[in-house]
C-alpha cells in the first residue's frame, strides 16, 4: 500500500474497515491482530502514524487526563500516545495498547525528563501538580518519583537574579520561625518564587520539605551560625536546643558532630564569642574559670546529662583551675577593684579552696609547695598566703597576720595541707619581721604596718613572759624614730628627747626606738634607755678656760645650802646612787664655751662608740666638784641657774620637770626657798611627732606624707588608717582618721570615719587618702664607729638622765562614742558626684567644661531616676507578694477536711462542716459518722454549698492575677 498517499480519514477508515463490519466487531485470531499491529495506520499525539510493533512502547490516555497534557508533553513523548477516538477504543484494548492516567505519565515519562525541557514546559508541568494535586498525591509511585525530582525554584548560589531547580526534601520550610531566622540571610535555603505560596509549601511539606528541625537541619543551623559569627543566631540556636534537647539525647553521632563546631556563644572578659563545647566551661563553673575560659551563659546551658556527649568538662582540669588561682592572685588590685558581676570575692575563692580541697592529693609536690607559698587567700582587700593564716588570732595583726575568714572554716583540711595554724608563735612574729626587714631594708612602715608591728612586739614580749619563747638564734626587728626596722639589739630607748632635739648626736649611730613603743614594752624586749647608754665628756685636748663671774656666787651659795640639799634629795629617784650633800662641795665657775662629746656603751661592754655629731653646744657640765658655765654661749632669755638647775637634774637623776622650780630656788633668796618648793609643778613633758602618728585627729607626719595616694574606688577594711583634710577644707593640710565599718570598692562610696576626740562623721570615699606600702629605700653612706677606751676617761658626767619611769605616752587618747545625728549612711546625691568629680579634677589641675558637666549631670539624673523606678517596681512586687501569700493564707477554710485540697464542688453535710462532694461520698460508703466530728449522722443528705463555691473560684482568680502580675513585673 501506498501509506503515503492515504488521508488520516482514509487511515481511520481502513482501520475500520479491518476490524468491524457494518459497525459490529469481528472476531480476529491472534495472527490476525499481529498482522493489524505492523500496519503503519494509528495516529500518535505528534500527528504521526505509526505501527504498533512495539506494543510496551504506545500508550493511550485515559478520560481523566485532558488536551492540557500537550502543554508540557515533549515532543519526542508525544509519539508514543496514541489519539484515542471513542470508535477504536475496543480495538486498541484488543490490541493490548495500555491507557495511562497523568500521574503515570508524570511518573514515567514527564519528571525523568524534567530537567531538559524548556523553562514554559517546567512551568507547566508545576502548574499542572499544583492544581491536580489533590489526585496526583493518591498515587504513591508519583509522589516517590516527585521527590527525587529537582523540580523546586530557588535563587542561585553565585547569582541572586537566577534560579535554579532543587530536590523539596534540599530546602526549609520558610514558616518555621526557627530556620527562618538561622537562614534569613540566605535565601538560597528557602523555595523562591511562586513556590513560597502557601499551596505550595502545603505540597512541598509532602515531599520532604524541612519543616521541623531534625538532627540534620539543627547541625546545618550550626555550621551556619559557626560560618557567619553571629553570636545573636547563636543564642537562639542554643536556647532552641535547650528547649528540645529531649530530641537530641538519643543521638550521639550528633552530638559529637555539633561538639565539633564552633558555634557555642561564651563570654570571656565581657566579650561574647564563639566557641566549641570543650573549650569553654558552664555556669555553675564559673568561678573556677572565668579568667582562663570563656563562660557558657546561664540561659543556653544545656542539661548535665549532655555534659558528656558534647565534650563538657565539669569541674574543669586542674590545669585550668591552677592557671585561674594564678591569674587571680597575679594582679594585686584584684580584690581592691572586684569588677566580676557573677559573685563576690568570698564566692570566687570559696569555690576555688572546695576544687583543691577535693583535688589536692592529684597535684604535684612541686605544685603544693607553690601553693603553700603563694596568697591564695583573700582577707579584706589583702591576698594573704597560708603562712600568715592562722585559725584563732587574739588580735588584728593585719596586714601582717591575720585569722582565717569565717566563709573559708569549711576548708580547714586543704588550708591545714597549705600551712595554716592554729595560732602564731613567738617565732612565727620573729620571722615575719625579719621578712618585712629583707623586703623594706632602710624603707619605712606606712601608719597601718606601724601599727601591727608594735602589736605584734607586743605580743612576742607577752609570749617571752610564758614558756612558749623565742629560740636564742630568733632576731627581733623593730621600729625606729623614723619607722625603719632595726635590729632591737641597736634600738635605744629616748627617755631624754631633749638630747635628740638637740642635734648633738648622730642619728646614724644611735637609733632611737619608735615612740609608739612603750617604756614597758621596750623593758620587756631588752631595750636600753639612752640615759643608761650615753655618757657625756669633756673633749679630748680641751681645757676650761675659767672666766671670773661674781653672779655665779649667788648660785654657789644657794646651791650649798641646806634647805636646797634636802629638797633636792627628795626629788632624787630611788634607783640612783647619787646624794645631793656632796653639793657642798660643788663650785660654779664660768667658761668662754663649753666643748663635749658623747660616747655610746652598752652594760658590760669595756669600749664605747664616739657619737658626737657637735661637740659645741653643751652649756653647762659637772666635772668632779665643778659646775662648769659656758655663760658667753647662753642664748637669750636662757639664764645661768636654769642651766645649772637642769645639769643638777641630770647629775643625780632628778626628773627635768623640776628645772623650772630649781633654778627658781638658785635664782633667789635662801629664805624664800620654803614657798618655792610649795610651789614647784611637774611640766609637760616635750612628745615628739611620732608619738602622736596614726592617731585620729592628729597631723600627718611627713613619712606618711609620701607615701599618700588616692584611690576612690578603693575597698576599705575596718580599723584601717587613713588620712584626709582638716575639716577647714584646707587641702594642704592632713590628718589621720580611722576607718569605722569596712566599706567601699568597685564605685564612689560614703565611709564612717572617726576623726579627733572620737567624733564620727560620713565621707565621700574620694575624700579619703589611703597609705601605700613602705617603699625599700636605697643605701646611705653611714659614718664608722670609733671605739673608745672607756679606762683611758678622767672624769664621767652620766648627765643625760631619763624621763620619770612611771609617766606613760600622755596622748594615748580613749575614743569617746560620739556620732552625728544620723548613723546611716545616706545614698551618694547627685550633686555630690559631680563635686567628688570635679574635687578630683581639681587635683590634677583639670576642670569640666559646661557641656560634659551637663552631660555628667544628665547621665545623673537618668540613673537616679531609673533607681527610683527599680525601688518603686520592687514596692510594687512587695505588695504583690504580699497580697499572694494573704491570698495563700485564706486558703485553709477552702481545703476539704477529708483530702486536705481545695474544694471543687462543696457541700454542706447534716453535721454542719463542708465538704468536697465526691470525698464524702466516698465516705459514707464505708462510714456513718462525721469525718470531722465522729459524731453518728441520722442523715446522708448534701446541701451544695454555692456561696463557698464561688468564694473560692473567685480566690483563685485573684491568685492567678496575682501571678500574671508577678510574671510581668519579672
Amino acid at each position: 500500500l501506498c501509506w503515503s498517499t492515504l488521508t488520516s480519514e482514509e487511515m481511520d477508515t481502513l482501520v475500520l474497515l479491518l476490524t468491524k463490519d457494518q459497525g459490529s466487531r469481528l472476531y480476529l485470531l491472534q495472527s490476525d491482530l499481529n498482522m493489524l499491529r505492523k500496519l503503519p495506520i494509528f495516529e500518535t499525539l505528534s500527528g504521526n502514524r505509526v505501527s504498533l510493533v512495539n506494543i510496551n512502547e504506545m500508550f493511550v490516555l485515559d478520560s481523566s487526563v485532558d488536551s492540557d497534557i500537550q502543554l508540557y508533553l515533549p515532543q519526542t513523548l508525544k509519539r508514543k500516545f496514541l489519539v484515542e477516538k471513542i470508535q477504536l477504543k475496543d480495538i486498541f484494548d484488543d490490541l493490548g495498547v495500555k491507557s495511562l492516567s497523568e500521574a503515570n505519565i508524570l511518573e514515567k515519562f514527564v519528571l525523568p525528563e524534567f530537567h531538559q525541557m524548556s523553562s514554559v514546559q517546567k512551568e507547566n508541568v508545576c502548574q499542572t501538580i499544583l492544581e491536580k494535586w489533590s489526585a496526583l498525591r493518591e498515587s504513591r509511585d508519583f509522589v516517590e518519583v516527585l521527590k527525587s525530582t529537582a523540580f523546586v525554584k530557588r535563587v542561585s548560589i553565585d547569582n541572586d537574579d537566577e534560579v535554579v531547580f532543587v530536590r523539596a526534601d534540599q530546602l526549609f520550610d520558610p514558616r518555621n520561625d526557627f530556620l527562618s531566622l538561622m537562614f534569613e540571610d540566605s535565601q538560597t535555603s528557602f523555595p523562591a518564587e511562586e513556590f513560597r505560596s502557601e499551596r505550595w509549601l502545603e505540597v512541598l511539606s509532602v515531599l520532604g520539605l524541612k519543616s521541623r528541625v531534625d538532627k540534620d537541619s539543627f547541625l546545618q543551623c550550626a555550621w551556619r551560625v559557626e560560618t557567619k559569627g553571629c553570636t545573636t543566631k547563636a543564642m537562639k540556636l542554643h536556647e532552641y536546643y535547650v528547649e528540645h534537647f529531649g530530641e537530641f539525647m538519643d543521638g550521639r553521632d550528633f552530638n559529637q558532630k555539633l561538639s565539633e563546631v564552633q558555634c557555642v556563644p561564651a563570654e570571656i572578659g565581657g566579650t561574647l564569642s564563639l566557641y566549641k563545647f570543650r573549650d569553654a566551661v558552664v555556669p555553675k563553673d564559673r568561678h573556677l574559670a572565668f579568667k582562663v575560659l570563656p563562660v557558657i551563659p546561664e540561659s543556653i546551658c544545656p542539661p548535665q546529662v549532655m555534659y558528656s556527649s558534647l565534650g563538657i568538662s565539669s569541674p574543669p582540669p586542674i590545669k585550668v583551675v591552677l592557671k585561674q588561682v594564678r591569674l587571680l592572685i597575679e594582679d594585686p588590685d584584684n580584690l581592691d577593684q572586684w569588677s566580676y558581676k557573677f559573685g563576690t570575692v568570698d564566692d570566687v575563692f570559696s569555690s576555688v579552696l572546695s576544687y583543691l580541697q577535693e583535688h589536692y592529693s592529684r597535684l604535684s609536690p612541686r605544685v603544693q609547695e607553690a601553693l603553700q607559698e603563694r596568697p591564695l587567700i583573700p582577707v579584706g582587700t589583702m591576698l594573704v598566703s597560708a603562712r600568715h593564716l592562722f585559725f584563732r588570732l587574739g588580735k588584728d595583726l593585719a596586714p601582717f597576720f591575720f585569722e582565717v575568714p569565717r566563709v573559708f572554716v569549711a576548708y580547714e583540711k586543704l588550708l591545714k595541707e597549705l600551712g595554716v595554724r592554729d595560732s602564731p608563735s613567738g617565732d612565727d612574729y620573729a620571722v615575719k619581721l625579719s621578712e618585712l626587714k629583707r623586703e623594706l631594708g632602710e624603707g619605712r612602715l606606712n601608719a597601718n604596718e606601724l601599727s601591727s608591728v608594735v602589736e605584734i612586739l607586743t605580743l612576742i614580749a607577752d609570749q617571752n613572759k610564758g614558756s612558749n619563747g623565742l629560740s636564742s638564734e630568733t632576731r627581733i626587728y623593730a621600729p625606729d624614730m623614723n619607722g625603719c626596722l632595726v635590729d632591737i639589739n641597736s634600738l635605744i630607748q629616748d627617755d631624754c628627747p631633749w638630747l635628740i632635739r638637740g642635734n648633738r648626736l648622730d642619728r646614724d649611730l644611735v637609733r632611737i626606738v619608735h615612740p609608739k613603743i612603750s617604756a614597758q614594752l621596750c623593758k620587756s624586749l631588752g631595750i636600753g634607755l639612752l640615759s643608761e647608754c650615753i655618757s657625756e665628756h669633756l673633749a679630748d685636748n680641751y681645757e676650761p678656760a675659767v672666766v671670773f663671774d661674781e653672779s655665779l656666787k649667788n648660785i654657789e651659795r644657794n646651791l650649798r645650802a641646806d634647805s636646797f640639799i634636802s629638797m633636792s634629795n627628795q626629788l632624787v629617784r630611788k634607783k640612783s646612787s647619787k646624794n645631793c650633800t656632796i653639793l657642798k662641795h660643788f663650785n660654779v665657775m664660768s667658761v668662754r664655751y663649753l666643748k663635749t662629746r658623747f660616747i655610746l656603751s652598752k652594760k658590760g661592754e669595756s669600749t664605747g662608740i664616739d657619737i658626737t655629731r657637735d661637740p659645741i653646744g653643751t652649756l653647762c657640765f659637772i666635772d668632779a666638784q665643778r659646775i662648769l658655765v659656758a655663760k658667753e654661749s647662753l642664748p637669750p632669755g636662757i639664764t645661768a641657774e636654769m642651766v645649772v638647775a637642769t645639769s643638777i637634774c641630770d647629775y643625780f637623776k632628778i626628773d627635768r620637770n623640776n628645772v623650772a622650780g630649781l633654778s627658781a630656788m638658785l635664782a633667789s633668796d635662801v629664805m624664800h626657798f620654803d614657798s618655792i618648793g610649795r610651789a614647784m609643778g611637774v611640766g609637760d613633758s616635750v612628745i615628739e611627732i611620732e608619738a602622736t602618728r596614726g592617731d585620729p585627729g592628729a597631723l600627718v607626719v611627713g613619712t606618711d606624707l609620701d607615701l599618700v595616694e588616692l584611690k576612690p574606688l578603693k575597698r576599705y577594711n575596718k580599723g584601717e588608717i587613713v588620712a584626709l583634710k582638716r575639716g577647714n577644707g584646707d587641702a594642704s593640710v592632713l590628718i589621720y582618721g580611722v576607718i569605722v565599718e569596712s566599706g567601699g570598692g568597685s564605685s564612689l562610696s560614703r565611709l564612717r570615719v572617726r576623726t579627733e576626740n572620737g567624733m564620727e562623721s560620713n565621707k565621700l570615699s574620694s575624700e579619703i587618702f589611703s597609705f601605700r606600702r613602705g617603699v625599700k629605700a636605697g643605701r646611705t653612706v653611714k659614718r664608722d664607729s670609733q671605739r673608745v677606751n672607756m679606762r683611758q676617761l678622767s672624769t664621767s658626767n652620766r648627765l643625760v638622765q631619763p624621763l620619770d619611769e612611771n609617766v606613760e605616752s600622755i596622748f594615748e587618747n580613749g575614743v569617746t562614742d560620739v556620732r552625728d545625728q544620723c548613723s546611716a549612711l545616706q545614698p551618694i546625691e547627685r550633686h555630690e558626684v559631680l563635686n567628688a568629680v570635679q574635687d578630683l579634677l581639681q587635683s590634677a589641675n583639670l576642670s569640666l567644661n559646661d557641656d560634659v558637666e551637663k552631660v555628667l549631670e544628665s547621665n545623673l539624673k537618668l540613673r537616679e531616676e531609673l533607681s527610683h523606678r527599680d525601688a518603686y517596681v520592687q514596692s510594687i512586687v512587695t505588695e504583690g507578694n504580699e497580697v499572694a501569700r494573704g491570698l495563700y493564707r485564706g486558703t485553709e477554710a477552702f481545703l476539704c477536711p477529708i483530702t486536705r485540697e481545695i474544694m471543687v464542688d462543696p457541700v454542706i453535710c447534716t453535721d454542719g462542716h463542708t465538704y468536697e462532694r465526691q470525698a464524702i461520698e466516698q465516705w459514707f460508703r464505708s462510714h456513718s459518722r462525721s469525718p470531722k466530728t465522729n459524731q453518728h449522722l441520722t442523715s446522708r443528705m448534701l446541701i451544695p454549698n454555692h456561696a463557698l463555691r464561688m468564694t473560692i473560684e473567685a480566690m483563685q482568680d485573684g491568685m492567678e492575677a496575682v501571678k500574671k502580675f508577678n510574671g510581668t513585673i519579672h
